[in-house]
């Protein structure tokens, strides 16, 4: 199965960065793409520098480590919590999916991803994974079986 992935982004109005990231890698000697979309906290540079990290590092652990349920729980047990707002530095949407289709989602504080096979949307069922570090976050994870023409959309709660 080929797996084409492609992003798009606006920045916030009169900002000179992103607030969100957006990293992918293609794994050819596993089979395997992974993709990362983070939600920096916040606006601008700031947000740009935390999401970019997140995302960086979540990439770099998913390719080390075949496991995405615990590189995404480091992650999620990892992130500081902001003073003012007492709410996660960033938050995260991965997918590592195997060229067999198989794939796994994992979500954090981000919108529910959109899954669309034939114009319909598919609502998959997810299995919940408490923080142990923080009583306020939790992530969603996804296994899936992607068909041909399966289209899978990320977004952060900027998009409008």
């Amino acid at each position: 199965m080929f797996i084409d992935i492609a992003s798009c982004q606006k920045k916030k109005y009169n900002q000179n960065a992103y607030g969100d990231f957006f990293i992918s890698q293609r794994l050819p000697n596993m089979k395997r793409v992974v993709a990362v979309l983070s939600d920096g906290l916040g606006s601008g540079i700031k947000a740009n520098i935390l999401a970019c990290m997140t995302s960086t590092m979540l990439l770099k652990f998913m390719e080390k480590n075949s496991d995405i349920e615990k590189s995404c729980e480091i992650i999620m047990n990892s992130l500081p919590v902001c003073k003012v707002r007492g709410i996660s530095y960033s938050t995260f949407s991965a997918i590592d999916c195997y060229e067999s289709g198989k794939a796994k989602i994992v979500e954090e504080g981000n919108p529910d991803f959109i899954w669309i096979r034939n114009g319909q949307v598919l609502k998959p069922k997810y299995q919940l994974i408490q923080s142990k570090s923080f009583q306020n976050r939790k992530m969603k994870i996804y296994d899936i079986q992607l068909c041909m023409r399966d289209r899978i959309i990320f977004c952060s709660d900027g998009a409008t």
